[in-house]
């Protein structure tokens, strides 16, 4: 009988950070690039693959997706079996891991370690607006910082130089090994990135406890009206939403929109995607108890009436 030989795993690198700090945007500038054959393994924490469809739009070819739980814990003994996934179905220049905002990434440095699996670098991204606000949060946001390679500044286009210096000060006090550089949109160069930095010993455990947030995934095969999905999100967000994050379809466009809710701050921006989504609207939110025990109902109301989707169609097909 023959013997199957080990896949050879590709470099790792494993993009970290709190919920909200860009590392979606920062992985799709990544592969946007196209000079780097980049396997890409995504964690979220709720049920819905959001991130993995947004990817999939920057042409991540081989990408697996892991939800429903932080891979260090829930989806953790999936995690080596996705490498070697996608490693077969190589070559690759190297593999990334997009790690849930409330991932430990301790764990996942010891699983890689224990599947002598090779880490190149963990970049953990921090955002300059709400600096604050998450790292009194959680201890997992220091955790965070601190077992990075690379800090990226995310958001620095929405603070000022002063700012800036601020938040980069406050990380260097938690993690001066690691060099803290600036990126707007996600826009650094891949080779940046992808590079083999990590040379640390093995992590000690670490008590991580994500219960402190609450997930719940929405969707609907119906739009909804702009106006009151927004006001719907700035209630949540007053009684404990911290992130949410999706795509919905409003009766007065045509085009989808990527929904993005960060402690407080709410963007709605228009997507052209590539196949039209089954269900229509998905939204991940994740926060407080009590914020996301009345999502649903509140969701299920900015649904639009049925003569406005009636007339929303017809000018959808009156473009297709």
């Amino acid at each position: 009988m023959p013997i199957r030989n080990e896949p050879v795993i590709a470099p790792v690198t494993l993009i970290s950070g709190f919920l909200g700090s860009g590392k979606t945007t920062l992985l799709r500038r990544l592969l946007q690039h196209g000079d780097h054959r980049i396997g890409v393994v995504v964690n979220e924490f709720g049920a819905l693959g959001i991130d993995g469809t947004l990817i999939a739009q920057s042409g991540a070819g081989l990408l697996i997706e892991l939800n429903g739980g932080c891979v260090c814990c829930v989806a953790g003994s999936d995690l080596i079996l996705a490498l070697e996934t996608l490693s077969e179905a190589g070559p690759l220049d190297a593999i990334a891991i997009e790690l849930s905002g409330l991932a430990e990434p301790g764990a996942i440095i010891r699983q890689l370690r224990r599947a002598d699996a090779p880490l190149d670098t963990v970049v953990t991204l921090a955002s300059t607006v709400d600096y604050e606000q998450v790292i009194t949060t959680s201890p997992l946001v220091t955790r965070q910082i601190q077992l990075a390679d690379v800090v990226l500044l995310t958001h620095g286009d929405l603070v000022d130089a002063n700012r800036m210096r601020w938040v980069a000060t406050q990380i260097s006090q938690l993690n001066s090994r690691a060099p803290v550089v600036p990126v707007v949109q996600g826009d650094i160069a891949p080779a940046f990135i992808f590079s083999p930095r990590h040379d640390r010993d093995i992590p000690e455990e670490f008590c991580h406890q994500p219960s402190e947030y609450q997930a719940v995934s929405w969707q609907s095969d119906r739009p909804v009206q702009r106006s009151a999905l927004e006001q719907t999100l700035r209630e949540l967000s007053a009684r404990g939403l911290f992130r949410a994050k999706g795509i919905v379809f409003c009766t007065d466009s045509p085009w989808a929109d990527e929904v993005h809710v960060v402690a407080g701050r709410m963007t709605f921006s228009a997507l052209r995607l590539t196949h039209e989504p089954s269900p229509l609207c998905r939204l991940v939110l994740i926060g407080s108890a009590a914020a996301i025990a009345m999502a649903a109902e509140m969701l299920n109301a900015c649904i639009d009436s049925a003569e406005r989707i009636a007339d929303w169609q017809i000018r959808r097909a009156a473009i297709a």
